[in-house]
């Protein structure tokens, strides 16, 4: 199983989990072109997508999917909706976070990967998970570095994880079987990737990546 990342952050929002037969988009916040890209056109593949919240960089692009037929989980509608979803061998567990409008976070699980946990878009996340082997969480900005007088600075405090809370929660949930941490949604102007992986590391003990168009991850629980 691979992880692959085609957007992180505000400019649009889109993860592929897949394998040879099977693939669950999480996020539909790029052009559904570029997903039928990164698959060489498989489609048939795709056994649903997630997303986490309304926001476009999120979201926008739902409705290519649902056009053809596609289901797409969007827990945050309604409280009727948050039950367990099945895509194919993925499992899907929804869960909420918090953000500036109704937001869920995700446990994923397939047998060829084990547990992975994906959340973005939260100022914290409340709750612990047992047997995490992959995380791809947010780590949004440094207190550091997020200027005073930014007009958007009370929705970046409000809405997203900082560096802190991110190791904070990655400390919390460390354990023997996590094999790879990958940090996503960094800002542009209020994070500086290197740093925030070599922090990152020194909290875990697993290899730490850093979320970017082209970037692929081995998320499966034997080496490729």
């Amino acid at each position: 199983m691979k992880l692959k990342c085609l957007g992180s952050g505000s400019s649009g929002n889109c993860y592929l989990l897949e394998n040879d037969t099977e693939c669950l988009v999480i996020e539909a916040g790029v052009p559904f072109k570029e997903v039928k890209k990164a698959l060489d056109f498989n489609i048939s593949k795709i056994v649903g997508v997630v997303c986490t919240h309304s926001h476009a960089d999120h979201s926008g692009r739902a409705y290519e999917y649902e056009a053809v037929g596609i289901p797409v989980f969007k827990p945050y509608e309604s409280d009727e909706l948050r039950q367990v979803r099945t895509y194919g061998n993925f499992v899907v567990k929804s869960f909420d976070v918090v953000h500036d409008v109704p937001c869920c976070g995700f446990l994923i699980m397939h047998p060829d990967m084990g547990r992975l946990l994906y959340a973005s878009d939260t100022e914290y996340i409340k709750y612990r998970f047992d047997r995490l082997n992959h995380i791809l969480v947010e780590a949004n900005y440094s207190a550091d570095l997020i200027d005073p007088n930014a007009v958007n600075r009370n929705h970046v405090l409000t809405g997203h994880m900082e560096l802190q809370t991110t190791l904070d929660f990655l400390r919390a949930n460390s354990n023997p079987e996590l094999r790879n941490v990958t940090l996503c949604h960094l800002s542009d102007r209020n994070a500086e990737p290197k740093m925030f992986a070599m922090e990152a590391r020194k909290a875990v003990s697993c290899p730490v990546h850093v979320a970017e168009k082209g970037l692929v991850v081995n998320v499966g629980l034997v080496p490729f």
